[in-house]
């Protein structure tokens, strides 16, 4: 512990050498280097199983964002196909669901069952309409309006 404990001292000795100024803006640009997720641009051609991929290559590293970024990238080149767009469509709610946001989480649960309402809907997987169900029965009841 006595260790760590002389590190601190050396650092915020540091610090103040270089000024409070300074310390700061060293601080700033450190964390936004570490904490940056940079997102190559997606290449023409992938292909729809590289897109999902990669999405959970982010998801497996707890990089909502990233996920993110390529779930809607697969909305974005994949529009015509049923089958990915309700894949993406519960991945997304998942990412709101697994960060908390869980009236963000609802409303996308809900749009996935959605899809299974639609002359579409008979043709695709049961499994995220399941998924979804099952997710949002976990969710906790939101909050009724307070009485004026």
């Amino acid at each position: 512990m006595q260790g760590k404990f002389a590190s601190y001292t050396r650092i915020a000795g540091a610090c103040r050498a270089l000024g409070a100024t300074w310390a700061i803006l060293f601080l700033a640009l450190l964390l936004s280097v570490s904490c940056a997720t940079k997102l190559a641009p997606i290449p023409e051609g992938i292909s729809s199983a590289e897109i999902i991929q990669k999405a959970q290559e982010r998801s497996d590293l707890y990089d909502w964002k990233g996920a993110q970024y390529y779930y809607k990238a697969l909305l974005e080149k994949f529009p015509d196909d049923q089958v990915l767009t309700v894949t993406a469509m519960y991945e997304l709610a998942f990412i709101e669901y697994k960060q908390g946001h869980y009236e963000a989480a609802r409303a996308g649960f809900d749009a996935v069952i959605g899809k299974y309402s639609t002359p579409e809907g008979a043709s695709l997987p049961q499994t995220w309409k399941i998924l979804a169900e099952k997710v949002l029965a976990k969710l906790p009841v939101p909050a009724a309006p307070a009485a004026k």
